[in-house]
């Protein structure tokens, strides 16, 4: 029971299928891992996916560029076999020709950066200077830079056909490598997950049993040699929790047995006490029974004696004298022996101390606790401090007795007793309240009468010896009825204190 307690409030909480809250977030961290992984994965991929076409679009701008650059040479080549025609024709004036416009586009082409040989610029300028060159021999002049045009185009034909070629290269490798990457990564992530399942999810799932185990105080250590180093921490601090609760059990169960052995050793003091009460509250009764009894018979003696005595006296016979001194004699015995009586009956008076009726009432309710059953509930109000000079060993006796006698008032049923002490104007009054059937009309009216009982098998003594012990202390008891069922015991008694003395 100790350790299914301090089990629940490790836990703190449980779900539905019983599995505690830190496997619980376990098994879903561990579903969740080969899940993320993949995720990632994924993300990875999509993301050189992303990068591949990022770069095949960066490889278009500079084909596009030297696409334009060959445009642009195709077409001087163009206009400089025209200027050529037009020179050979000796029909045609040579001054048609604008080669201002060609030497600019030259001088433009060189001024770019789009050439792919290197070779380009230097037969460029070549040409350049060629038609520099026009007046002296033109027609050799524009042969020649023809010549230099036209090797350059087909070098920057060949170099834009190897860059084709290479981003063909480059673009089939990228989607070979993305094919692969979308059946590699769910592969990676089923191996992943199955990787997760044997070395995390299994030893969780036996270690949920073993927690079920557990719960219901079966105390089973987790093995920890095939356990991955991710949970041996857990596995080892589970192991250490058995072993603690292990010992927690035994003290547990230890100290519940020292209790029991305890309670029963107070329960058998308590009841041979209350036996031994029983007995002298029977005693003392008898003992004032008899005093009564002897105080009652000593007068009426001393009325036969004093009678007997004149008779004796006015008597001349003397076998009547004899007889009367006989009778004389008896009687004088009997006084004797109903002066003993009464000395035996008389109890010497015990001494006031200082009481602490908060301490008092607390140890008396714990006493009565244990003979008591569990459903009748006791609880005490006192004024804090309150402190009175009286007979310590009668006030508990006196308290004693209207506890039990509130307690067998209620018997069986779900009861409440609720005991208060006040100090009033220097009087003490301690009330013992109940929710049982109430006292007797004839109680409430009769009032306390030795061996008058109205509870089956009881003595009639107990409230004899309260009131005894109030009418000792100058004080009285007074019964009264609860609303709207219930009975209420007060006594009344004067408040000593310190200063009294």
């Amino acid at each position: 029971m100790f350790a299914s307690t301090w089990l629940q409030r490790f836990n703190a909480w449980k779900p539905r299928h019983g599995q505690p809250l830190m496997l619980r977030s376990l098994l879903l961290r561990s579903a969740w891992l080969p899940a993320a992984i993949t995720a990632i994965l994924l993300v990875c991929s999509l993301a050189l996916l992303v990068g591949a076409s990022w770069r095949s679009l960066e490889r278009l701008d500079p084909i596009h560029a030297h696409q334009l650059h060959l445009y642009r040479l195709q077409d001087l080549g163009l206009r400089l076999q025209e200027a050529l025609v037009e020179s050979l024709d000796t029909s045609a004036d040579s001054g048609d020709v604008d080669f201002g416009a060609l030497r600019r586009d030259l001088d433009r082409l060189l001024g770019g950066d789009d050439s792919l040989v290197q070779d380009t610029p230097s037969r460029l300028r070549r040409a350049r200077i060629l038609l520099d060159d026009l007046k002296r021999n033109p027609r050799t002049a524009l042969i020649a830079a023809l010549g230099e045009l036209r090797t350059a185009l087909v070098s920057e034909y060949r170099a834009h056909d190897t860059l084709l070629r290479d981003v063909q290269n480059n673009a089939l490798l990228e989607l070979r490598v993305s094919s692969a990457l979308t059946v590699v990564i769910p592969l990676l992530g089923l191996m992943l997950l199955f990787l997760l399942r044997r070395r995390i999810l299994l030893p969780l799932n036996n270690l949920r049993d073993l927690m079920a185990h557990l719960a219901r105080q079966e105390y089973r250590s987790a093995a920890t040699e095939n356990v991955t180093p991710v949970l041996l921490p857990v596995f080892e601090n589970y192991n250490h929790m058995v072993e603690r609760l292990q010992e927690l059990e035994r003290h547990h169960r230890e100290r519940q047995e020292s209790l029991e052995a305890a309670v029963h050793r107070a329960t058998a003091t308590l009841l041979q006490q209350q036996r031994e009460l029983a007995r002298s509250e029977r005693l003392a009764a008898v003992g004032e029974v008899a005093a009564g009894v002897a105080h009652e018979l000593r007068n009426p003696l001393a009325g036969v004696q004093m009678a007997l005595s004149g008779l004796h006296r006015d008597l001349t016979d003397a076998g009547h004298r004899d007889r009367i001194e006989l009778i004389l004699g008896e009687i004088k015995r009997l006084s004797r022996l109903l002066n003993d009586l009464l000395g035996q009956a008389r109890t010497p008076p015990e001494p006031p101390v200082a009481v602490d009726l908060g301490r008092t009432l607390e140890e008396l309710l714990e006493l009565v606790r244990l003979q008591v059953p569990a459903r009748v509930r006791l609880d005490a109000e006192v004024t804090p401090g309150l402190c009175c000079r009286l007979p310590e060993a009668g006030l508990r006796q006196a308290i004693l007795n209207l506890l039990l006698n509130a307690a067998q008032a209620i018997g069986d049923r779900e009861g409440h007793i609720h005991v208060t002490a006040a100090c009033e104007a220097g009087q003490l009054r301690l009330s013992v309240a109940d929710d049982g059937p109430g006292l007797p009309a004839e109680l409430l009216q009769d009032g306390v009468r030795a061996f008058a009982s109205w509870r089956e098998g009881g003595t009639g003594l107990g409230l004899a010896m309260v009131q005894r012990f109030a009418r000792e202390q100058d004080g009285r008891l007074e019964l009264g009825a609860r609303e709207p069922g219930g009975a209420c015991v007060s006594l009344l008694l004067r408040c000593g204190t310190n200063a009294d003395e």
